[in-house]
């Protein structure tokens, strides 16, 4: 018969560890130490919930106990930081919290009274604390502690009478597991002893907001105080106490004004914890009832909702609302009026007047800013700047903007840098157009990582948006896909149409380039249902990941179908520096639907717009669609184009594109019989792809490699089959052309089915009967024929 016994070794008694250490008669004991989960089998255990983050951040808080583990999944958390409040009474006493719970079974009614009120203190409490909420002597406190330290509940954490339950799990199962009036007559009690203790308001309003009752004008004051002490880095716990506030003021006339500061207050809480469209309904019913004196603080809140509804995409609404605003305030209030021009300026290069309109507000707004002296305003107007002049191909002013902007950004402390996240969206942006991409990733990198660990998710999906971007073109592929579904999950929250286009759009192109095909369909459907009419700003940089995700999952017409989207074949809702990227992709897709005429007319267009900007990486991509359509028109002419293009994109740091353009490479080598090279240069690709996790490129690169290997072999065979015999080595598209001549079609029909001119038909013609030594087609037939049949024998 075998036994299995489970225990902890801090609760394992005398009695027990005799029982185990060999009392058995007959029997034996093997003891088994079972060690914490690794974060690859939590990994694993949780593959198909939530989003790496989460995962990531679920295994540390768990710290590789299943049963930790266990519980905090029941409480449905899907995003670092949040804790599911409500509901956790039936977990604690019947969930996977119940087991934690059960550790009291057979301890002291002193003992969990004990507990109970230290898990009301908090995670981590001081017996003094406690001791003066049960009104008993510190020394029958102690004593409970001491059992409750033998049962391995609490735990010392430095000299004193300062303890900590065991694991945050175990202290939500005592507090939760407690009678609710208990609790709350346990929270009175701490208030009062830490009122008397002369604790600040954070200290206290944990407890102020179970216990306090309507009109309590005392327990408003200690909420408010405490929400704008955390309102920068804690905005959900914030809006948490301003809700409470909120509902203990009495409505009377006498506190209009401070139910309008609450209410105020409370918007922005929910708008910086990432809760848009609360934040702007709330918005709209403060400016309803918010006094036009003093008009500064009246043009701060209608500029607060217009960065609210900028980002929800209500552009047109906001447009008018800032106007009647600006005219209201006229002269008066610089740092009023500048926050409204600025706002106006992002409204612009989003949905109105385009890059020019938006230079023109945004440098009025900086001139407001510097009269008035705001660090943090500067900023977000030299990035606003910057991205508009990105936008109209004004690379130099737009470094110049960008420049100072990273000045004032790099010299901020948190304080400061709390409020200029939007800012860094735009100053991001603008370094990876500008192909500064460590500039990009450290400026993501620091507002990403700084938003989520103080909640502040007002600007953080555009932010991981902007991140996605940067780690993707870099080859940091498994990140950007980690960013990407981080900002779907934002989305999801926000319930913007302009996020969720921006964001599935980026995990459809991180999925489908790792192989991930399944769900980078279902983001492409949930992308494109987003998609109404034109889109710009932001969106319209996401929208061409969506078309790029589109073809790489063989959906070439879809990709075409979004081009009316950025407003046609002039692409006018994109900035300059994107448009040869959407060139290069026409170019590809137009060549998947056998269409080489039209694919060299984007490839033109790619060419000239590349021109005008100078930049390595989109040249680049210019040479690379050049390239591409060569292949299908002149492959002898494509080795040049694919050359530069390679040489480009490695420099420019254009990972991903840079192997691309190896692949073309490799085919534009075979062309020109370098048949070796071809092969050697397709492999390595492959290779490279394979170790950056582009799944799907990496499968292209092989089906390339297996076929050019396949053709070099047959090619080598056909020259070393005549060697005494004119030079046969027929290239790739002179022996296609070949054998089209031996089923008897015209240059006119070769033409057709090849999608080339007449005159390239001719020239490849016109070799061939060079390397044949003929100079008639029915020679080149004869010639076609013997091969094949040599081949077959």
């Amino acid at each position: 018969m075998l036994f299995v016994l489970g225990y902890r070794d801090q609760q394992a008694d005398a009695v027990l560890r005799s029982a185990i250490g060999g009392s058995l008669s007959g029997g034996r004991v093997a003891h088994v130490h079972l060690r914490a989960l690794s974060e690859g089998a939590v990994g694993q255990i949780l593959a198909s919930q939530g989003i790496a983050s989460w995962r990531q951040q679920i295994y540390e808080d768990s710290w590789g106990n299943p049963g930790y583990l266990r519980a905090l999944i029941s409480e449905h958390l899907v995003f670092p930081g949040r804790v599911a409040e409500t509901g956790m009474e039936p977990l604690a006493r019947a969930g996977s919290y119940a087991v934690f719970l059960r550790e009291l079974d057979g301890m002291s009614e002193w003992a969990r009274t004990v507990a109970e009120a230290a898990a009301v203190v908090g995670a981590d409490f001081d017996a003094e604390l406690v001791a003066r909420m049960l009104d008993r002597p510190e020394s029958e406190i102690f004593d409970a502690i001491g059992d409750l330290m033998g049962r391995d509940l609490v735990r010392s954490v430095a000299r004193g009478p300062y303890f900590a339950f065991r694991h945050p799990v175990v202290h939500r199962a005592v507090y939760y597991g407690s009678e609710l009036s208990v609790r709350v007559r346990l929270h009175v009690r701490a208030d009062e002893v830490l009122a008397e203790r002369g604790a600040a308001a954070v200290v206290r309003a944990p407890h102020v907001e179970q216990w306090a009752g309507h009109g309590d004008l005392a327990a408003v004051d200690v909420l408010e105080e405490a929400s704008q002490a955390v309102s920068g880095t804690q905005p959900v716990t914030a809006a948490s106490w301003l809700s409470a506030a909120w509902r203990l003021l009495p409505h009377q006339p006498c506190h209009e004004a401070r139910q309008t500061r609450l209410l105020l207050r409370l918007a922005k809480a929910r708008g910086a914890a990432g809760e848009l469209r609360e934040c702007r309904d709330l918005m709209h019913e403060v400016l309803r009832v918010l006094p036009r004196e003093p008009l500064g603080e009246h043009a701060k809140a209608v500029a607060f909702t217009a960065t609210v509804q900028r980002l929800l995409g209500s552009h047109a609404e906001t447009a008018a609302l800032l106007r009647a605003e600006i005219e209201t305030l006229g002269d008066n209030d610089p740092a009023g009026r500048a926050a409204l021009m600025f706002e106006l300026a992002a409204r612009e290069l989003h949905g109105g007047g385009g890059w020019s309109a938006c230079s023109r507000v945004a440098r009025q707004a900086l001139r407001l800013a510097e009269e008035c002296g705001s660090r943090s305003r500067q900023l977000a107007c030299h990035g606003l700047l910057a991205k508009a002049c990105v936008s109209g191909g004004m690379l130099e002013a737009a470094a110049d903007h960008l420049g100072r902007a990273t000045a004032i950004l790099d010299g901020m402390l948190d304080g400061d840098f709390t409020y200029s996240l939007d800012a860094v969206v735009w100053v991001g942006w603008s370094d990876a157009l500008l192909e500064r991409w460590d500039d990009a990733l450290r400026h993501f990198g620091k507002a990403v990582e700084f938003a989520t660990r103080t909640g502040r998710q007002l600007a953080l999906p555009h932010l991981l948006v902007g991140q996605v971007f940067a780690l993707y073109n870099t080859g940091r592929l498994a990140e950007a896909q980690a960013a990407a579904e981080n900002a779907v999950y934002l989305a999801q929250q926000s319930r913007s149409p302009d996020q969720m286009i921006s964001a599935y759009s980026m995990l459809a192109w991180t999925d489908v380039i790792m192989g991930r095909m399944d769900r980078g369909l279902e983001s492409i459907l949930v992308a494109t249902d987003h998609v109404r009419g034109e889109v710009g700003g932001f969106e319209a940089l996401a929208l061409r990941m969506l078309a790029e995700a589109k073809l790489l999952a063989g959906d070439p017409e879809g990709c075409l179908t979004l081009l009316p989207a950025v407003g046609g074949a002039e692409l006018p809702a994109t900035d300059a520096c994107s448009r040869m990227a959407w060139y290069e992709l026409l170019t590809r897709a137009e060549l998947a639907l056998g269409r080489a005429e039209a694919a060299t007319k984007w490839a033109e267009a790619a060419t000239s717009a590349a021109t005008l900007l100078d930049q390595q990486g989109r040249n680049g991509l210019a040479m690379l669609a050049q390239a591409e359509a060569l292949l299908a028109t002149e492959p002898e002419a494509a080795l040049p184009s694919a050359e530069r293009a390679v040489s480009s994109l490695t420099a420019a740091g254009m990972t991903v594109d840079a192997h691309r353009a190896r692949v073309i490479l490799a085919k534009s080598l075979w062309h020109h019989d370098r048949y070796d090279d071809a092969t050697r240069e397709v492999k390595d690709t492959q290779l490279a792809l394979n170790q950056l996790g582009a799944v799907t490129l990496s499968q292209r690169a092989r089906t390339e490699r297996r076929r050019l290997a396949a053709l070099a072999s047959k090619a080598k065979i056909a020259i070393a089959g005549e060697p005494d015999g004119p030079d046969v080595g027929l290239t790739g598209r002179e022996r296609q052309i070949a054998e089209l001549v031996r089923e008897g079609l015209t240059n006119r029909l070769i033409a057709r089915r090849l999608h080339i001119s007449e005159k390239t038909v001719e020239m490849h013609l016109s070799k061939v009967f060079a390397k044949l030594g003929v100079s008639n087609r029915a020679a080149v037939a004869a010639f076609v024929t013997r091969d094949q049949a040599a081949d077959v024998g």
